[in-house]
């Protein structure tokens, strides 16, 4: 898909852009802008004014909340979707929209996230193919031989296995699939008290080999179920996608092809894929079930403010290494926060193993064909943008894992002082200020635009050491940024050592 971007009228007049596949286009005043317009041409535009954000098949325009507005067509808009021949106008700025017909398959171009290379040969000969929007790992970069583990896996299993309610010894169950020694942080529970545990009555009780036992959540386009596996009792976490977003023949192939990616990346610190199948008309994948919930649940609801040193560092620290497996099998994650880092229990501080989640099916499959910024307006969505890097926003398509790095670093940020780098609410105080007619920034522009405050301005009783790896790893300026994740995981150790916090 090729959009192109003809400015008709105003300073820039004359100019055109060029966006293929899946791309983003910010226009404003902010020098970051890829269409600057300058300020003392055109008083009307706002320092990050509008979006193009392009997934094939959509190009889809977003205002960013900007003060004197986007017109389309000559209607002030919120975000709608262009079409070819649409005429956008911003101040006294026009751009005529071109949109050419798509390319075989649906894609002009369809490049590695990883080393950026041209793979549409490579994707458009392979059986299933890609769908729009979705991330793709060449062959060359998924082959590439995983970073070295500190925790090797091994197998020796442990000799009793007991229900986590009753203590009903369960050990003639727990290793029939010969996974138990790879996951020892999994609960058990037997058949009689998980009929105990179901709140409420599911329908259905049961996708595949997985007995379902409450429901965790939901969302536009699937629900997620703690379960149990009832060869091997074991408790896990299944996800079943919804069947209106099954229909689509190729997010169904996209689906059978992440789930093998996914399953292939097995390290300590990454949540484990265990079995996936279909229902009727819908699809479902099992993942280890972490009773600690996510990492958020720290600030949020444990500590209700900034996380022990020694706890903070010490889920970073597993964090870092299951990215540096990800990373040398060729994945960026994109999305990387303390939503997406799940633990196995909240107490004792050395007990707690993070493992990191959403790495592969379920992020691609559900925003596939998606706007990355439709969520602007969710409190909740709006938040989790504060841990992008700015070149994440500005350069979609070559997203490197030094984007992972810099969320990590957020993540570290935000769990030892329950605050951003930046001056921006947090999801609750966004949603406060949201209800109470409160304007706030766009997030875009804060990200684009405030560097990051010191995290010892934020909270004074940290650890000088400690302090300074993490201001080093939520620069902005990627020269002056932590480059890996081997090297942020180093540093981090390093400083939680000296400090007696390891």
């Amino acid at each position: 898909m090729r959009v192109e971007l003809h400015v008709t009228a105003g300073s820039e007049k004359g100019r055109t852009f060029e966006l293929y596949g899946a791309d983003s286009f910010l226009i404003g005043r902010s020098g970051r802008a890829h269409l600057v317009l300058d300020p003392s041409a055109d008083r009307f535009i706002s320092r990050a004014h509008c979006l193009i954000d392009v997934r094939p098949p959509r190009c889809l325009l977003t205002d960013l909340d900007s003060t004197n507005g986007t017109y389309v067509n000559g209607e002030r808009v919120h975000q709608v979707d262009l079409s070819d021949g649409d005429e956008v106008r911003i101040g006294r700025t026009t751009i005529r929209v071109a949109v050419a017909p798509e390319a075989v398959d649906g894609l002009a171009r369809i490049e590695c996230v990883s080393c950026g290379r041209d793979v549409t040969g490579e994707v458009l000969g392979r059986p299933g193919g890609t769908a729009p929007g979705i991330p793709y790992t060449c062959v060359a970069c998924r082959h590439q031989p995983p970073a070295p583990t500190a925790h090797p896996l091994e197998r020796t299993v442990r000799l009793q296995f007991q229900c986590a309610d009753c203590n009903r010894d369960l050990g003639a169950f727990a290793d029939v699939d010969g996974l138990a020694a790879e996951l020892p942080e999994a609960l058990y529970l037997c058949p009689g008290c998980t009929a105990r545990a179901r709140q409420q009555p599911i329908d259905p009780s049961e996708l595949g080999e997985f007995t379902l036992v409450v429901e965790l959540g939901r969302g536009g386009m699937g629900i997620v179920y703690k379960a149990i596996h009832r060869p091997t009792r074991r408790v896990c976490a299944v996800k079943q996608i919804l069947p209106m977003a099954a229909r689509d023949e190729r997010a169904r192939r996209t689906f059978e092809r992440e789930i093998t990616v996914q399953s292939a990346v097995r390290h300590p610190h990454l949540v484990r894929v265990l079995g996936s199948g279909q229902h009727g008309s819908s699809c479902f994948f099992a993942v280890e079930y972490m009773a600690g919930g996510d990492a958020g649940r720290l600030v949020d609801d444990v500590y209700r403010g900034p996380v022990p040193p020694a706890l903070a560092g010490r889920v970073l620290v597993q964090a870092l290494t299951g990215l540096e497996a990800l990373h040398a099998h060729g994945f960026v994650h994109r999305d990387l926060k303390p939503g997406n880092i799940l633990l196995s229990r909240l107490r004792p501080i050395e007990a707690v193993v993070a493992k990191i989640t959403d790495y592969g099916l379920a992020k691609s499959f559900e925003e596939a064909g998606n706007s990355l910024f439709d969520y602007t307006r969710a409190g909740e969505s709006a938040g989790s943008m504060m841990f992008m890097p700015p070149e994440q926003l500005l350069e979609y398509r070559f997203v490197k894992p030094t984007a992972d790095v810099y969320a990590l670093g957020v993540t570290l940020y935000y769990l030892l002082t329950a605050v951003f780098p930046v001056d921006y609410p947090t999801p609750a105080q966004l949603l406060a200020h949201r209800s109470a007619g409160r304007r706030v920034r766009n997030p875009i522009e804060v990200i684009l635009d405030e560097q990051a405050v010191p995290v010892l301005e934020r909270n004074p009783t940290l650890p000088a050491r400690l302090a300074a790896v993490v201001d080093r790893a939520v620069q902005k300026d990627l020269a002056r940024r932590v480059g890996t994740a081997a090297e942020f995981r180093e540093e981090l150790a390093a400083a939680l050592a000296f400090e007696g916090l390891a």
